[in-house]
């Protein structure tokens, strides 16, 4: 193992940790400038903003804005579909206005009105109509909008009336601001080593997203976000100490109700917040499925966890028959927490499904992050059990090294179908070029063809007619438009290989459900009241705008899944630059969306 890979010992982690933020492009950024707090915007108490009336000031009798249909077919009491004709009754309608003679009141039939249903009052609904047609216009018929200031698909906020007679509630709201921590990792602490690109500057985003909201929309409900900013390490051998004392400070010292992050940020330090200090946290990170449990539904990620990661790929290709009939390999590291999920997450299901695992090897990590000890062994049984499908599981070190093994096995390009999932990164971009970078064209060549499941639509913007997500396109119109620094990402960046664009998206998309939870929570909300706010949110707005939402048990996004294609040399335009290689790698959408297994 040369010296320049034991250097990387600590890094995988946190580039595990990144690779959701930006729709599978893990990128970071170059801006190294410390940064001061985002000052405190009061609202001046004279203030009226624009109003927006809300729905609950309909009087009582008036109907909803939305009608949620149940199993009952019969009309409401007050809107009878048919009136019909009552005995004796003063106010039937049947009623001749003379007494008729006999013969006309034994042969005349019984008369009946119809009365037409009462129109709806108040607005109709506010659905967006997504263009992509099919389970994307499903989706977003379950979102009502409505006049929701935050919820808005052409506006980041709109302006609304303050709440009256706000008051102090609880340890980090008071009755004219709250108290929210970004937490931002030094993303730009791993361009020296080969794991970043440019995503442009989170910390200037957030600040920009803040700023609209308290200077345009009169803060929620008449409360100032006051956002405070932390740093924390992307990696190194104090990295848990470091995101620990982040997140006492986050809590601590600066009353944060919500911590949100973009750039990543794991290890126990989540449960500091979450568990711990009882905090809700709002992020990128692919948590494991105990931390989700032990969180109280205060831990909303933007991706799968990591056994589902895993399991969503087993049971998704166990439905389409892709392994029937197949001989099975699967490598795990022996880093704890990960071979248990890689055991109970994929192989048991596997086997307990009938697929034939025919070897299942556990390699060494001696305490690290690069795994290769055992690996020959390993590949040796994978070419004896004559494996056509192997899962990849292992990080960005571990996976070249491994590859450089089944070459060495004389595995060739089309002896294997290689599968894999966002675990350990796998569904970014620049964690599948290391595969090449580190274990040449013959590895690339070997590696070409794996499909890869997750929930994100990396690299879509290659595929003929793609257009731009108005969600992303209103994200990045409000950051350009009032960012401090001038900047201003389009969708066309990507095609340079940076990943502002997805970013700013990404970020967006946090600050949105952070919003809507304040809101939620009404006008004096305690943190008990925002925390639930958050976890019933519903359906909510995405990075690309895949079906996504949140609800009690149920605080990671995504609600479905397709499968990348990971392509070398790339035939698409716009591939990913690999160093040392003319061509490029990529990964892009192969099949259609459909919903999450269960």
């Amino acid at each position: 193992m040369t010296a320049r890979l034991r250097s990387l010992l600590t890094i995988v982690a946190g580039v595990a940790l990144v690779a959701a933020a930006c729709g599978g492009e893990v990128s970071v950024s170059v801006d190294t400038e410390d940064r001061e707090a985002a000052p405190t915007t009061q609202a001046p108490d004279t203030a009226e903003p624009a109003t927006t009336q809300a729905a609950d000031t309909q009087e009582a009798d008036q109907a909803p804005d939305t009608v949620e249909p149940d199993d009952s077919t019969e009309a409401p009491d007050d809107q009878p579909a048919t009136t019909e004709p009552a005995e004796e009754s003063e106010t039937t309608t049947t009623q001749a206005a003379e007494e008729p003679d006999d013969a006309q009141e034994a042969d005349a039939p019984e008369e009946t009105t119809t009365t037409e249903p009462a129109e709806p009052e108040g607005p109709p609904p506010n659905i967006y109509e997504d263009p992509r047609g099919g389970i994307f216009a499903e989706y977003q018929a379950t979102m009502d909008r409505g006049d929701h200031p935050f919820m808005q698909i052409d506006q980041f906020c709109v302006a609304h009336d303050p709440a009256p007679d706000r008051v102090a509630t609880d340890t980090g709201i008071e009755a004219n601001s709250i108290s929210i921590v970004h937490l931002r990792t030094r993303l730009e602490d791993l361009v020296d080593i080969g794991f970043g690109t440019d995503v442009g500057d989170p910390a200037e985003m957030f600040e920009t997203y803040v700023a609209v909201v308290n200077e345009q929309c009169g803060g929620i409900r008449g409360r100032m976000i006051e956002l405070h900013t932390i740093e924390a390490p992307a990696y190194g051998d104090t990295v848990d100490a470091e995101r620990n004392a982040a997140c006492i400070q986050a809590i601590e010292d600066l009353d944060a109700v919500v911590v949100v992050n973009s750039s990543g940020f794991g290890g126990s330090a989540i449960l500091c917040i979450v568990e711990v200090n009882e905090t809700a946290f709002i992020t990128s990170s692919s948590p494991p499925l105990e931390f989700m449990e032990r969180s109280g539904d205060r831990l909303i990620v933007s991706t799968a966890t990591a056994e589902e990661q895993l399991s969503w790929l087993a049971l998704d290709l166990i439905a389409q028959g892709q392994l029937d009939g197949r001989t099975v390999g699967v490598v795990s590291p022996d880093t704890p927490g990960v071979v248990e999920a890689v055991e109970g997450g994929l192989v048991d299901v596997l086997r307990d499904n009938g697929v034939d695992v025919a070897v299942f090897s556990v390699i060494g990590c001696q305490g690290g992050t690069v795994c290769a000890e055992g690996s020959v062994d390993s590949a040796q049984q994978m070419r004896a059990a004559g494996i056509d499908v192997f899962f990849n599981t292992l990080n960005v070190i571990s996976a070249p090294l491994y590859i450089n093994e089944m070459l060495a096995q004389g595995f060739k390009p089309g002896d294997v179908q290689f599968y894999a999932s966002d675990f350990n990164s796998q569904a970014a971009e620049l964690v599948a070029s290391k595969i090449v970078q580190f274990s040449g064209e013959a590895g690339g060549a070997l590696y070409n063809g794996a499909i890869i499941l997750d929930s994100r639509d990396t690299g879509a913007y290659r595929l003929e007619g793609y257009e731009p997500r108005a969600f992303n396109e209103m994200c990045n119109d409000t950051y350009g438009a009032n960012s401090p620094s001038g900047a201003n990402h389009e969708a066309e960046d990507r095609y340079e290989g940076n990943a502002r664009y997805g970013m700013t998206s990404s970020v967006c998309m946090k600050m949105r459900i952070l919003l809507r939870g304040l809101y939620d929570a009404g006008d004096n909300p305690t943190r008990t009241d925002i925390y639930a706010a958050l976890a019933n949110l519903g359906a909510v707005d995405s990075n690309e705008m895949y079906p996504s939402s949140i609800r009690p048990g149920k605080t990671r996004t995504p609600d479905v899944i397709h499968n990348l294609v990971f392509e070398f040399p790339c035939t698409k335009p716009y591939p990913f630059k690999v160093e040392g290689f003319d061509d490029g790698i990529c990964l892009y959408p192969i099949n259609e969306y459909r919903p999450t297994p269960s």
